[in-house]
């Protein structure tokens, strides 16, 4: 069997004989698990609570948190209530209090976001700018039944970087605030302008206009003259329709984007990518990702580990689920500098494997010991010119923002 029919198989596979969890991220791996990448989410919860041993309920107990933090909170509802019912006092009074408070929160903000975007679309098209939602703006509707089971931080587009100012003064108009330059220069230089802010009926709703959808610590690029082929319009309930990427494109946003450096991985972003490649498998152009694009075939290698069942002969490597903390992360920590230099130097193998699409089975000899020093490299080198203020655009919108629009300019 071939690299493709061996994907294929893995990313059909189900989670069959699980061990206990022994955690609220084991529970909520396992919990993804059995929901499966299928549209609907066909089956009962109690079943799927069945499924996983109880004996020992302490992981229930971690689940409000992880679930939050994961974004997965109301993709857990059903488990929670049917849990409840089946177990009363497996989760306690109190975080079943913050659980269901926090479920409503996200339904709240679903509403709200989704009403932003039908604004900033209708006025972007009235404004002739071509806007593509990324990640969660497109996923809430293409691969989850509601727009609320995908909840998101901020509202994301990619726009060609000549529309960039224009798509600022169109959203400007609408209420958004743009920060005059990025938070932290140590950050590195973005993928986004500054991000634009407004409050919606006691929400925070934040706008990233993107003109490359990858993070630029990332070895790979996808702005709008990056993309494999023409963007899809898509439906988006009664709202006005969206542009999102094609499927090429969009598995590759989302491979890079999952594996981005944190803390851990969430676990929101590798079950997209087990749920949309389940979803649109018939329609991917498969051949075209395994010849352009290897690397995605390793995230979605690696994607498939997360959601293995017990037992599973491929090869796993080792952090499971772990990533490199960004560097801004690891200056500002407290630790020592041997901790720090192992941070940044020897992250997590299964981390390593996706960031730089090294198939599971290949030794990480040089990546270790050439591209990820010479990638650590980069990226210092790169904040250093962000500090000296060297092919940055700190205060761009400062500066478009303390002028009046000349005569004749586009508006």
């Amino acid at each position: 069997m071939g690299p493709l029919g061996c994907l294929v198989e893995l990313l059909s596979s189900s989670i069959s004989g699980r061990a206990a969890p022994a955690d609220g991220y084991a529970l909520l791996r396992a919990l993804l698990t059995a929901l499966g990448p299928e549209r609907d989410f066909a089956g009962d919860p109690e079943q799927i609570v069945r499924e996983i041993d109880l004996a020992d309920p302490s992981p229930w107990q971690q689940l409000v948190g992880e679930a939050d933090y994961h974004g997965v909170t109301l993709l857990m509802a059903p488990m929670v209530t049917a849990l409840a019912k089946m177990k009363p006092g497996a989760i306690s009074a109190d975080a079943m209090r913050v659980f269901h408070a926090l479920a409503s929160r996200h339904r709240q903000q679903a509403m709200i976001r989704e009403s932003a975007i039908d604004r900033l679309l209708e006025a972007f098209a009235a404004a002739g700018i071509e806007v593509i939602l990324l990640k969660g703006g497109v996923l809430a509707h293409r691969i989850y039944p509601a727009p609320e089971l995908r909840p998101m931080i901020d509202i994301d587009v990619l726009i060609d970087p000549v529309q960039a100012i224009p798509a600022v003064r169109v959203a400007s108009e609408l209420g958004y605030k743009f920060a005059p330059r990025h938070p932290s220069k140590f950050a590195g230089r973005e993928h986004h302008i500054p991000a634009g802010e407004t409050v919606q009926s006691g929400f925070r709703i934040f706008l990233e206009l993107h003109t490359d959808a990858m993070h630029l610590d990332q070895p790979r690029r996808l702005a709008i003259a990056d993309l494999a082929s023409p963007p899809q319009p898509f439906r988006r309930g009664a709202g006005p329709p969206g542009l999102a990427l094609g499927h090429t494109d969009m598995l590759r946003h989302l491979a890079g984007h999952a594996f981005d450096p944190a803390h851990r991985v969430r676990l929101i972003h590798l079950y997209d990518l087990w749920r949309y490649q389940a979803i649109f498998r018939a329609e991917i152009d498969w051949q075209e990702i395994e010849t352009r694009f290897p690397d995605v075939m390793v995230v979605l290698r690696l994607v498939s580990q997360m959601f293995a069942a017990d037992g599973s002969s491929a090869p796993c490597p080792a952090g499971l689920g772990f990533a490199m903390m960004p560097l801004a992360v690891i200056a500002a920590s407290d630790m020592g500098l041997p901790a720090k230099l192992a941070a940044v130097f020897d992250p997590p193998a299964w981390w390593l494997h996706g960031f730089y699409g090294v198939p599971p089975e290949k030794s990480l000899l040089m990546c270790r010991t050439v591209r990820h020093p010479a990638m650590v490299v980069r990226w210092l080198l790169a904040r250093a010119a962000g500090y000296a203020g060297v092919g940055g655009d700190w205060n761009w919108i400062e500066s478009f923002t303390s002028r009046p629009a000349a005569s004749g300019e586009d508006s």
